[in-house]
């Protein structure tokens, strides 16, 4: 039976949570690279003029982030890849 996000700790969340792989892409250059946790809580989260999209949802916060990965780990995914452009380039399809 595959582990659920409600059957893990809070230290296995947190270990895996560690090592939980975040891709970041750039949809205006293609360009990907791999960033840290650390990294991404220091992002200004609340600006309205760039989007981060997981999993074809906007995400606005670091705590909605977080809710996000806890809920890839409970599916047993191992790696995330955030889409980041400005707004404007995501409402025009561009």
């Amino acid at each position: 039976m595959a582990e659920t996000e409600n059957s893990l700790s809070v230290e296995e969340t947190r270990e895996r949570l560690k090592k939980m792989k975040l891709k970041l892409t750039d949809r205006e250059t293609g360009k990907s690279r791999y960033c840290t946790l650390a990294e991404a809580k220091t992002w200004d989260w609340a600006n309205p003029e760039l989007w981060r999209i997981v999993n074809g949802w906007q995400i606005t916060s670091y705590n909605r982030f977080l809710s996000m990965l806890i809920m890839k780990i409970g599916k047993g995914q191992e790696e995330v890849e955030i889409l980041e452009a400005p707004r404007f380039t995501m409402l025009s399809g561009g």
